[in-house]
Formats: C-alpha cells, structure tokens, sequence
C-alpha cells in the first residue's frame, strides 16, 4: 500500500469518494422507494457498476491489491 500520493491522486481520490457514495445512496435510494422489482433492477446494477468503478481506482491510486 502507498502512504505517498501525488496532490492530483489525492484530488481524484476525493472525487471517486464523492462518486462512490452518491452511486451507494442512488442504489439505496431505488431500493427503499422501489424495492428490488424486475423493473428496478437495471437502475440498481448501474449504480452498483459505478461505486465498483470508483471503488477499484481507489484501491489503484493506494496500491491496494486484491
């Protein structure tokens, strides 16, 4: 893991943060108000997609491997 990052990782961490947990409200958002229907189902996965796309460049810039 790097303790070290460049101040332009640090901002782009900060926004993947941002994204990461916008995506996890949105996804909890449509399961509260729609439940998990067949219908809302694609909106759930995409908003899921998006958190593991912020989740995984945050996981790169950290040198976190998996």
């Amino acid at each position: 893991m790097r303790d070290v990052i460049t101040s332009v990782e640090a901002a782009e961490e900060r926004r993947l943060w941002a994204d990461y947990y916008e995506a996890t409200a949105r996804a909890l958002e449509i399961m509260r108000t729609e439940g998990t229907a067949v219908g809302s189902l694609p909106r759930i996965v995409e908003e899921d997609a998006k958190a593991a796309v912020a989740i995984k460049r945050i996981k790169e810039i950290r040198g976190i491997k998996t």
